[in-house]
């Protein structure tokens, strides 16, 4: 039977009408509580559990927020200005996975991550495409654990570039973890390095370019090395990231590790064959090197300070990475290179801002005059169409108070016990170095060094920077050296023999390397003909022919006798 409604009791209509309402109400909250963005999809944290693998979707990207400001993202390509394909770094994933270029070994490194210090990022900035800062900011988002970051700290050197104004700012407003400083004066690297350091929070401070990119599992590498030496300084792997097409690759298959020369200029060579033997043995374990580059590194952060930092005295850029490595080598620390570690760099074709080269010689003198002590000459030696040795006004003593601090050893002691490969000139050289056939661009050396007697001079490859490659010496009385040996001439092949008191007579005539004996002068020249145990190319005497190509040769560094 139905009943009417006007039949219910008041009482009765009066409560389904409040709970008609009260329904209502409820779900109307309901759907305006879960159509609100929650803190972790507004704003980026890395606090609790949260995944840095997976970005909240409600972030903006930077593209999104320039174009925000009504500005182009390809306002700025110019290749010529930034010495990289722009446009191809706009077109390239900001958020890409690369190859994990690793040793196999290191996936399977655990790691107690609580146990782990943790870091502060720091990231010096000068007019860099949004796209490289984006992919950078992504790569180490998606690739640190969160627990491990502390911050990033992007200072900020008086960029003029619209994107990197205002849109940065609102893009760094997604993030508690990324902080902008903007510096009121032009810095230079290391100086806004050295400020990031003061900014910086975290027990570590890990220097990035702003135009690196992290791979997997790069930061957990380093912080355990320097918990478990607080003095040693950590670079990663260098891989890079090719400046045209932004392809991500392993820079070297085998290990690499940073050297010095006596113009102060780094390179990176193989590693010694006891280092090999150890890599081979243990390949996950950080090894030492003599320097390390300045584009990615980490360190204690109270330990940095307390050594000094990077040198405040130098300008602008370059040859702080070489004097930093001598520094903590003479005063008790440590240089480490982790192979569990890898972070790419791109080398760009040039700097893209203005840079004097007298400044960049200022800074490797300041390296030599303050730690080198008497093997400061060869700095001299190398350089003295640019370095003079200061006068009796200009001191370097900026460094004196750390000298007492921590006892600094001699240069001598890094010689003999860290960089042992470093090769002094022979008393009385004139040119020192690699010696490079002009027409074929290789480079020439010892079939042999070790065996007796008499071995010929062969070809050893390309002479770009990284290739171990031997040095010869040309001294004044003629002499033509390599490997404590001299150069002479057996059925017109350059050969090396023991020296002797025989006159041996080698001089440069241009480009031509002439061997003048009582019989007259004669030129070396590359030929093809090849040496039976090797398959390389060997060296030989002919009537000199200054139109002939194969003739021409060098030997890479002049030297120049100062007096200091």
């Amino acid at each position: 039977m139905l009943i009417s409604p006007t039949k219910f009791p008041r009482k009765c209509r009066s409560f389904f009408a409040l709970m008609f309402v009260l329904s209502w109400a409820l779900l109307l909250l309901w759907i305006y509580i879960t159509n609100q963005p929650t803190q972790a999809n507004s704003k980026q944290t890395f606090e609790g559990k949260e995944n840095v693998n997976e970005p909240p979707n409600s972030r903006k990207s930077y593209s999104a927020v320039i174009q925000e400001f009504s500005l182009s993202l390809y306002a700025d390509t110019d290749p010529n200005r930034f010495h990289l394909n722009v446009n191809k770094s706009h077109m390239t994933s900001v958020t890409r996975d690369v190859q994990d270029t690793r040793p196999s070994q290191c996936a399977a490194v655990q790691y107690e991550i609580a146990s782990l210090p943790v870091a502060s990022i720091v990231i010096p900035l000068h007019n860099e495409p949004w796209s490289t800062l984006e992919r950078l900011i992504n790569s180490i988002l998606k690739r640190s654990p969160p627990q491990l970051l502390k911050e990033i700290i992007i200072i900020d050197d008086m960029s003029d570039l619209d994107h990197l104004g205002d849109p940065l700012n609102r893009y760094a407003e997604q993030f508690d973890v990324l902080k902008i400083h903007r510096a009121l004066e032009r810095l230079g690297t290391m100086k806004a390095r050295v400020l990031g350091t003061q900014l910086a929070k975290g027990d570590v401070v890990v220097f990035l370019d702003s135009h690196t990119e992290v791979n997997v599992g790069w930061l957990e590498p380093l912080l355990h090395e320097i918990s478990k030496h607080n003095t040693a300084i950590v670079q990663p792997s260098i891989d890079v990231v090719d400046p045209d097409t932004f392809q991500y690759r392993q820079y070297f298959k085998n290990n690499l590790r940073g050297h010095f020369k006596w113009s102060m200029g780094f390179e990176y060579v193989p590693l010694t064959v006891k280092q090999k033997a150890e890599v081979v043995a243990e390949p996950t374990k950080a090894f030492n090197t003599p320097a390390i580059v300045g584009c990615a590194f980490a360190v204690n952060r109270k330990y940095f300070q307390d050594i000094g930092g990077l040198d405040t005295g130098m300008r602008t850029w370059g040859g702080e990475d070489v004097e930093l490595s001598v520094r903590v080598w003479l005063c008790g620390g440590s240089m480490k290179i982790s192979p569990c570690s890898h972070v790419a760099h791109i080398h760009k074709s040039a700097h893209p801002f203005k840079m004097d080269y007298s400044d960049l010689v200022y800074n490797n003198r300041r390296t030599a005059e303050m730690w080198l002590g008497n093997y400061r000459k060869y700095f001299y030696y190398f350089n003295a169409g640019f370095a003079k040795p200061p006068g009796p006004s200009e001191t370097f003593s900026e460094m004196d108070e750390i000298k007492k601090k921590f006892k600094c050893k001699d240069f001598d002691w890094l010689l003999k016990n860290v960089y042992t490969e470093l090769e002094i000139p022979p008393e009385g050289s004139e040119y020192f170095g690699h010696l490079r056939n002009l027409g074929s661009g290789f480079c020439f050396g010892p079939s042999d060094s070790s065996v007796v007697g008499s071995f010929p001079i062969i070809t050893q490859g390309d002479c770009f920077i990284y290739y171990k490659v031997r040095n010869f010496a040309l001294l004044k009385n003629g002499l033509l050296m390599v490997d404590g040996k001299c150069v002479y001439i057996e059925q017109n092949f350059l050969v090396i023999s023991p020296c002797s008191k025989g006159i041996s007579k080698w001089s440069f005539k241009g480009k031509q390397l002439v061997y003048k004996d009582i019989f007259g002068s004669k030129c070396a020249v590359q030929v093809p003909k090849v040496v039976d145990s090797t398959e390389k190319q060997v060296a030989m005497m002919i009537p000199c022919d200054s139109s002939n190509r194969a003739a021409e040769w060098e030997i890479t560094n002049k030297l120049y006798k100062v007096d200091i």
